[in-house]
């Protein structure tokens, strides 16, 4: 989807999140080659003005990983909130962030991150027009990616997911969360 918000300074709003591979014998993350900036980063992308961030992730999770949403569960918090009245609850990110994206013009990316985990092959394919160069790697393997190859960033939220959430956090179905606000009565 293109910049909601195109003015010098203007900050979109994004989703991403890294599939986590438990399919193996030892956890993977899955990064793919982002088409513009030509480096290895995560999956996602901007929310649009109908929907809210869990239904972005829903959207991009299926446009380009290939994987349905009741193949992959959502890596949560063991003590969260679980639900609220007259709100969606959305799930807990693992990082929510900003960063510059473009220095001429200056442009942000306000980004909430999440880790989705799963023991199976997508049942599809990204969709036309999406990066299909995905690369699953361990940790040693993403600690030896050139730094020319990868967002940093990502890199170090790879770790993080990998070290500290994979065991931590529990795994929840995606459909536990719905992808809308209930309407005011």
């Amino acid at each position: 989807m293109p910049h909601l918000r195109t003015r010098p300074g203007d900050h979109d709003a994004t989703v991403s999140f890294f599939i986590v591979r438990t399919d193996g014998p030892e956890a993977r993350l899955t990064y793919h080659l982002h088409l513009k900036a030509q480096k290895l980063m995560m999956f996602g992308g901007h929310i649009e003005r109908d929907e809210t961030p869990w239904a972005a992730v829903l959207r991009e999770l299926v446009e380009e990983s290939g994987y349905h949403p009741s193949q992959v569960r959502v890596l949560q918090p063991r003590v969260r909130m679980r639900q609220v009245t007259d709100a969606a609850a959305h799930p807990v990110p693992v990082m929510s962030s900003t960063a510059c994206t473009s220095a001429e013009p200056v442009h942000f990316h306000t980004d909430l991150l999440y880790a989705l985990v799963t023991d199976e092959e997508p049942v599809g394919a990204p969709d036309a027009g999406e990066s299909t160069d995905i690369r699953v790697v361990t940790r040693s393997e993403l600690d030896r990616i050139p730094d020319e190859d990868i967002v940093e960033m990502w890199r170090e939220a790879g770790r993080f997911i990998l070290d500290e959430i994979l065991d931590a956090w529990e795994p929840v179905a995606m459909a536990d969360y719905p992808v809308a606000a209930p309407l005011v009565g």
